[in-house]
């Protein structure tokens, strides 16, 4: 006996679209280069002001396209898997467990968006923002306890601002793209 698939194959295919998409984004774009053009100190300085772009934006486009339940914790999830086929998270390989951050950050990220997406326009907005501020929160803690980097306190408020300022902005790109855009 078999079962009907909760996602039908158009909506696996926006799915994984969307979180290739991100995952060659996040990959290949030199955000660590534009980061330090700009004199922002990392680690992880590029998710910070620019995670909206390289990580919400396309989560929270899944959750409104599709317009189902779980569509952002499954595109982050393969955001992450994809980023991961591609290179290591931040390019740490000890432990070699450590591209486990990776999922942790961006499913933290996709839940948050998740769970605020079908509410008002307000909280999804500042849903991405706090999204965003989570999966760098995450990341920034394991690159310090596994590198001993860590951000310097002077610009870690600047940053956090960042991060839920680029979230924000995520959401409020990907609430434009799915109006502008007729997915069905």
């Amino acid at each position: 006996m078999e079962g009907k698939s909760y996602f039908t194959l158009r909506e696996w295919v926006i799915i994984i679209l969307l979180a290739v998409v991100s995952g060659l984004i996040n990959s290949y774009l030199p955000i660590k280069s534009i980061t330090e053009h700009l004199g922002v100190p990392g680690p992880a300085a590029g998710m910070a002001l620019f995670g909206g772009l390289i990580f919400v934006l396309w989560v929270s486009l899944a959750r409104q396209v599709t317009k189902k339940k779980y569509s952002g914790i499954i595109t982050s999830v393969f955001i992450a898997s994809f980023c991961l086929l591609i290179h290591p998270w931040y390019g740490v390989v000890e432990p070699a467990w450590f591209s486990v951050y990776a999922i942790a950050a961006l499913l933290c990220l996709g839940v948050i968006i998740e769970l605020t997406e079908s509410r008002s326009s307000w909280l999804a907005i500042l849903g991405g923002g706090l999204g965003n501020l989570s999966g760098l929160v995450i990341t920034w803690l394991a690159i310090g306890f596994h590198t001993g980097v860590w951000i310097p306190l002077g610009f870690a408020p600047f940053l956090i601002l960042g991060a839920i300022v680029s979230g924000s902005v995520g959401v409020l790109l990907a609430h434009g793209i799915s109006q502008l855009v007729k997915w069905r």
